[in-house]
């Protein structure tokens, strides 16, 4: 009957849906809340902490049984369905010549549409709406399957490490298991289902993207730095301290590129306040210098542990490209942060009355794109909306030139000097 034989396919692909919603529920779930149940004397809650604890047994047991179950739907449905469907098809004149390949094409798309959208994207939007619920009603069947497929996880992978070996790479079952792209499309159903507040969302998402970054990606450039000069005087000191609202400055010897360290301005002000004379030397830091290529991640992890404020960005020449506060890598993961003084300078993106958007050139690309929704590209030797300009352009362009982009936005130039250009 093919009603019996449909049946069994839908079924299948109720197991596949079992599987994808799986992983997704387990791994929703806040482990403080799966503690907080277990410590209650729920079962199941331990069941969630013991798979999360060896996600490379879990994830290896969802990744076989949807494996498996999928590959028995499609075998099943070709050689049962497609079998009863091509004496339908005969008995048209116009599909009698090829029924048999439109059976089988047939029963291929119908199978794949079932384990698309019902043992895909419909299982996984329910686990993640309610991934405690889903999460505590599938945790002891699939730890016990854990077990048992246990000796063919380490049989898949051995084989695969045997195949990786002349490449010297390793795998599990673990890995790459969610891209970036994955885990960003997760936050944003999470987002949408009320699981995850906005604002957190936004965190997580800058926080997916901060690996990426680099050093040179995320500093002051060279050109907006405020630096003294080591044989400044006192009144030099005082002009700076004055006209400028940093807490901290780079201090070099001779030329800019010279830096030998940097001065807190709290050191200045407590000299000033007990009336001693102002010598530089006796309150100059030492500087910590990183490259360019440096990563974000790693830059924060290394400012953390020597508690450091800021870092001397410098290029494959030594010479000094700009420099990392503390401050710029915390505002990567929440966004700015504005001092009092910083406020009246904010308005960074400056709408207009005809739909375009004012922006300084040193404005960074990504930051662009993520609060405008555009695509503008990054990954050239720029990071900036001057520097995409200038490589348009290929020399210093005018006030008044524009820029057409292949996705349809264009950019004007407003305002341009040898060192600025405002778009």
């Amino acid at each position: 009957m093919i009603l019996s034989e449909v049946l069994v396919i839908v079924f299948l692909t109720l197991c596949n849906a079992v599987f994808a919603g799986s992983e997704i529920a387990v791994v929703a779930l806040r482990k403080t809340r799966i503690q907080e149940l277990a410590e209650q004397g729920r079962s199941s809650a331990r069941a969630v902490l013991a798979l999360r604890e060896e996600p490379e047994r879990f994830l290896a047991t969802v990744q076989i049984g949807i494996t498996v179950v999928s590959a028995t739907a499609a075998a099943f449905g070709g050689a049962s369905l497609a079998k009863r469907l091509e004496p339908l098809l005969e008995k048209s004149p116009f599909l009698a010549e090829h029924a048999e390949g439109l059976a089988l094409a047939l029963v291929v798309a119908a199978v794949s549409y079932l384990s698309i959208v019902l043992g895909e994207l419909v299982p996984k939007s329910l686990a993640l709406r309610a991934a405690e619920r889903y999460a505590l009603l599938v945790s002891r069947p699939l730890l016990g399957l854990s077990h048992l497929t246990r000796p063919l996880v380490w049989l898949l992978s051995s084989s695969a490490n045997l195949v990786l070996k002349p490449f010297g790479d390793r795998t599990t079952f673990a890995e790459t298991r969610h891209s970036v792209e994955e885990l960003q499309q997760l936050v944003e159903e999470a987002t949408e289902a009320g699981t995850v507040h906005p604002e957190a969302a936004e965190i997580a998402t800058r926080a997916l993207e901060l690996p990426e970054l680099t050093a040179a990606d995320v500093m002051v450039p060279r050109q907006d730095v405020i630096a003294v000069s080591r044989t400044a005087n006192h009144d030099e000191l005082r002009r700076i301290l004055l006209e400028h609202t940093k807490s901290r400055m780079p201090v070099y010897d001779g030329r800019i590129d010279n830096v030998v360290g940097y001065i807190a301005v709290k050191d200045l002000l407590a000299l000033a306040w007990e009336g001693r004379l102002i010598v530089l030397e006796d309150v100059i830091r030492p500087p910590f210098f990183v490259p360019e290529s440096k990563k974000a991640v790693e830059l924060l992890q290394e400012m953390r542990a020597r508690r450091v404020p800021f870092a001397i960005v410098v290029d494959e020449h030594g010479g000094m490209s700009g420099l990392v506060t503390m401050e710029d890598l915390i505002e990567e993961l929440v966004g700015e942060i504005f001092t009092e003084h910083e406020r009246e300078l904010a308005r960074v993106l400056t709408p207009e009355a005809d739909g375009s958007v004012v922006v300084e050139g040193v404005t960074a690309i990504r930051e662009l794109n993520r609060e405008l929704d555009f695509d503008l590209p990054d990954e050239g030797p720029w990071t900036t909306v001057a520097g995409l300009v200038l490589a348009r352009a290929g020399r210093m362009p005018t006030a008044g030139e524009s820029f057409a982009l292949d996705d349809g936005v264009v950019l004007e130039v407003l305002d341009a000097t040898p060192r600025r250009i405002r778009t």
